[in-house]
Parts: structure tokens; C-alpha cells; sequence
């Protein structure tokens, strides 16, 4: 499922979530735990709906896009994309699906348990400020469409994408052996 499917499933639902934020969600909570849990889904993406039908439907997609994720975000060839507005969509709207992925992502991290940051990497702890940075962003305010203004896009999310890679990474190493980093089990 692309980008435009799942954000016109979520909208048609009433979930209140966009298909960047739920991505971005399952991406932040997949970098502490690996096991796809449909039930959660349903309590964080899909609380606010009352169609049982249409949330069946949405909790399939969402638990597909899961699995993806989960694959993808621990594959050795970096496989894993950020599910954002393809390039033919202005700057402004990819850059308002960017902040509410970072939205997700943070909100995935914190529903999976992670409590504390500062046990974290510089590098990890530094993508997670940045995250922070981003989601404080006015997407009203990006309205550049030159090479330069999509150069420095690209770069970001690319920054994004392989700190989200990091991170799984970096919480995997550590999550057999003591609880260092803060998360709740």
C-alpha cells in the first residue's frame, strides 16, 4: 500500500491519523520491539473508530504495513523508506507528512517504553532532538520548490530514514542485555 492509498484509508475512517504519522509510529515502536501486534495497533492508530468494518479493514492494512516495516527497518541492506507524498506533490505538503512521521516516530518510541533518552548514543540522542526540531517545523512557511530547497529535502529525509535505521540498531544491541536504555518491559 502506497502513501495516497493508506492516507485516503485513514481519512476515510476517521482515524486521525495520516498514513506519514501511522508509518512513522510503527517505525518508532518497531525500533524497540520486533513482535507485530495487532491489538496495539488498534488502541494507538485506530481508537477513535466506532465502524467495526471499516477498523478491521484499516487494523489489516496497518498490520501489513507492519510486517514490511519490521523487515525493512532491520534489513542489512537498508531497505527500509519513510512512507511520505511522492515528488510530484508540492514541497510543503511532503514537508507536513515529514513532521508528522517524526510526530509518529516519537510516539511509537515512547508507547514502546523508552523512558529514557540520555542512556542512549550522542548520535541517537542527537537524532532524537533533531526529531523534536523537525516536529516543531511550520510546513505553511516551506514553500521553496528549487533544486536547492528539494537537495536539502532529500538530504533530510535521508537523515531521517537512516537515524531511524540507527536506532533500531542501536536498541536491538542492547535490549538482551541490561535494561540500559530505559525500557519498560
Amino acid at each position: 500500500m502506497n502513501y495516497k492509498e493508506l492516507d485516503i484509508l485513514l481519512i476515510d475512517a476517521g482515524t486521525g491519523s495520516r498514513a506519514a504519522e501511522c508509518h512513522g509510529f510503527l517505525c518508532g515502536y518497531l525500533c524497540v520491539n520486533d513482535s507485530v501486534q495487532e491489538d496495539m495497533f488498534r488502541k494507538y492508530l485506530l481508537s477513535d473508530m466506532s465502524d467495526q468494518q471499516m477498523c478491521a479493514e484499516c487494523c489489516k492494512q496497518i498490520t501489513e504495513l507492519a510486517v514490511e516495516v519490521c523487515l525493512k527497518i532491520a534489513s542489512e541492506d537498508f531497505t527500509l523508506e519513510l512512507l511520505l507524498p511522492d515528488e510530484s506533490s508540492p514541497l510543503s505538503e511532503r514537508s507536513a507528512a515529514l513532521i508528522e512521521w517524526c510526530e509518529g516516530f516519537l510516539s511509537g518510541l515512547g508507547i514502546a517504553g523508552v523512558t529514557d533518552f540520555d542512556l542512549l548514543s550522542f548520535e541517537c540522542r542527537e537524532l532524537i532532538q533533531d526529531l523534536y526540531k523537525i516536529c516543531r517545523l511550520d510546513a505553511d512557511e516551506i514553500n521553496g520548490c528549487g533544486e536547492e530547497e528539494e537537495a536539502a529535502f532529500t538530504e533530510l529525509i535521508e537523515y531521517v530514514r537512516m537515524g531511524a535505521i540507527l536506532l533500531h540498531v542501536e536498541m536491538h544491541k542492547s535490549a538482551f542485555g541490561t535494561n540500559r536504555l530505559g525500557v519498560l518491559h
